[in-house]
């Protein structure tokens, strides 16, 4: 009788380096996901720390139990100092002993210099691992430094979240638009303007309508790096550093704040047939040889793809040489939708490496 051989699964020890809303959910995802990702994917993920800058930090190489660091920070708000492995120690740190192959990378953006979070992400490329981020900072300032170092190392640098919440722009040009040259983008890549200027259209003020944007909360309570459009700026640089193969930053860009737009503007622009809509632009400046970057109020004909993208939606136009004027729509996003991103990104990891 010939013996079944068993399978053995391939078992993934991942840190995470922040635990906030997203990694929470990225959390629940993988616990929904563990059967499926055993059976088809044939992979078990194994976490060995978090750490975070509020929660503090846990660590166990042996693996830490998801649903109790679900529970502990569900109750808590961080984690609890009196678990075993609690401990006391930095990102950079907990990335040199979380005895991982992956860092999930989902600290917060620092529009100034894409920092801490691309240290964080070199530090971990130079231990070997492998690097999924939710964080467009290192993208939009040190994407080519970074790039660079993860194929100098082997090691793979996923990042399909950081625009559009998981919809997969960086993977259709790379799996599906083969070939094609990217020479322009434009998008709306912020939901909190987008639901303001749709709630300027409904006749509300400016102040009323960011205070409907903080109760719903879509905006913080300083909500100025959406409106003024640092947010924007960010994606788009991002977009343009990885699509276009641009040498830019966020400060290059030119960028004009939401906030100069009145009920008059949205009136004047309906009797002309058109939508004001916050436009993120990736356009070629021939004079400079390079990318030139807006972030600004335009008026949208009502036929273009774009002026029809209500609410918290997302939506993005690729102009490319062979496949022509492409355009993707994503319809209120939420959480679920940004964690899918990682996990997308996990799953290309898992295909593309043994």
């Amino acid at each position: 009788m010939t013996k079944r051989r068993k399978i053995m699964n391939r078992v993934i020890k991942y840190c995470m380096a922040g635990f906030g809303n997203v990694g929470v959910r990225f959390t629940r995802l993988l616990l929904e996901k563990s059967v499926e990702l055993a059976a088809v994917y044939g992979c078990e993920m194994c976490l060995t720390a978090v750490c975070t800058r509020s929660k503090g930090t846990l660590m166990n190489p042996n693996g830490l139990n998801l649903e109790k660091v679900l529970a502990m920070n569900e109750k808590l708000g961080r984690f609890d100092e009196a678990d075993p492995s609690f401990v006391r120690c930095d990102t950079k740190t907990m990335i040199e002993e979380a005895d991982a192959e992956l860092l999930i990378e989902l600290t917060t953006l620092s529009i100034d210099d894409g920092e801490p979070a691309a240290s964080y992400i070199k530090e971990a490329l130079d231990r070997g691992m492998h690097v999924i981020t939710a964080n467009k900072g290192p993208e939009a300032w040190r994407f080519d430094e970074i790039d660079a170092l993860a194929k100098e190392k082997g090691r793979m640098f996923l990042y399909e979240t950081i625009v559009m919440d998981g919809t997969p722009i960086f993977n259709l040009v790379k799996e599906t638009l083969r070939s094609n040259k990217i020479f322009g983008i434009k998008g709306i890549l912020n939901g909190t303007t987008n639901f303001i200027l749709g709630e300027l259209e409904k006749g509300g003020t400016y102040e009323e309508a960011i205070k409907e944007a903080q109760r719903r909360q879509l905006a913080e309570a300083d909500p100025s790096m959406d409106v003024e459009g640092w947010d924007g700026a960010a994606k788009i640089c991002a977009l343009a550093n990885i699509l276009m193969k641009a040498k830019t930053n966020p400060r290059q860009a030119q960028v004009e704040s939401v906030a100069k737009i009145g009920c008059g503007d949205i009136e004047a622009a309906r009797e002309k047939g058109c939508r004001i809509k916050y436009i993120c632009r990736a356009e070629p400046d021939v004079e400079n040889s390079g990318v030139r970057l807006s972030v600004r109020p335009e008026l949208l004909p009502l036929n273009d793809p774009l002026a029809n993208v209500n609410g918290t939606s997302a939506a993005i136009t690729l102009y490319t040489d062979l496949a022509g004027e492409i355009s993707i729509v994503q319809t209120d996003p939420g959480i679920l939708q940004t964690a899918y991103g990682l996990y997308s990104d996990l799953l290309t990891l898992i295909k593309d490496t043994k």
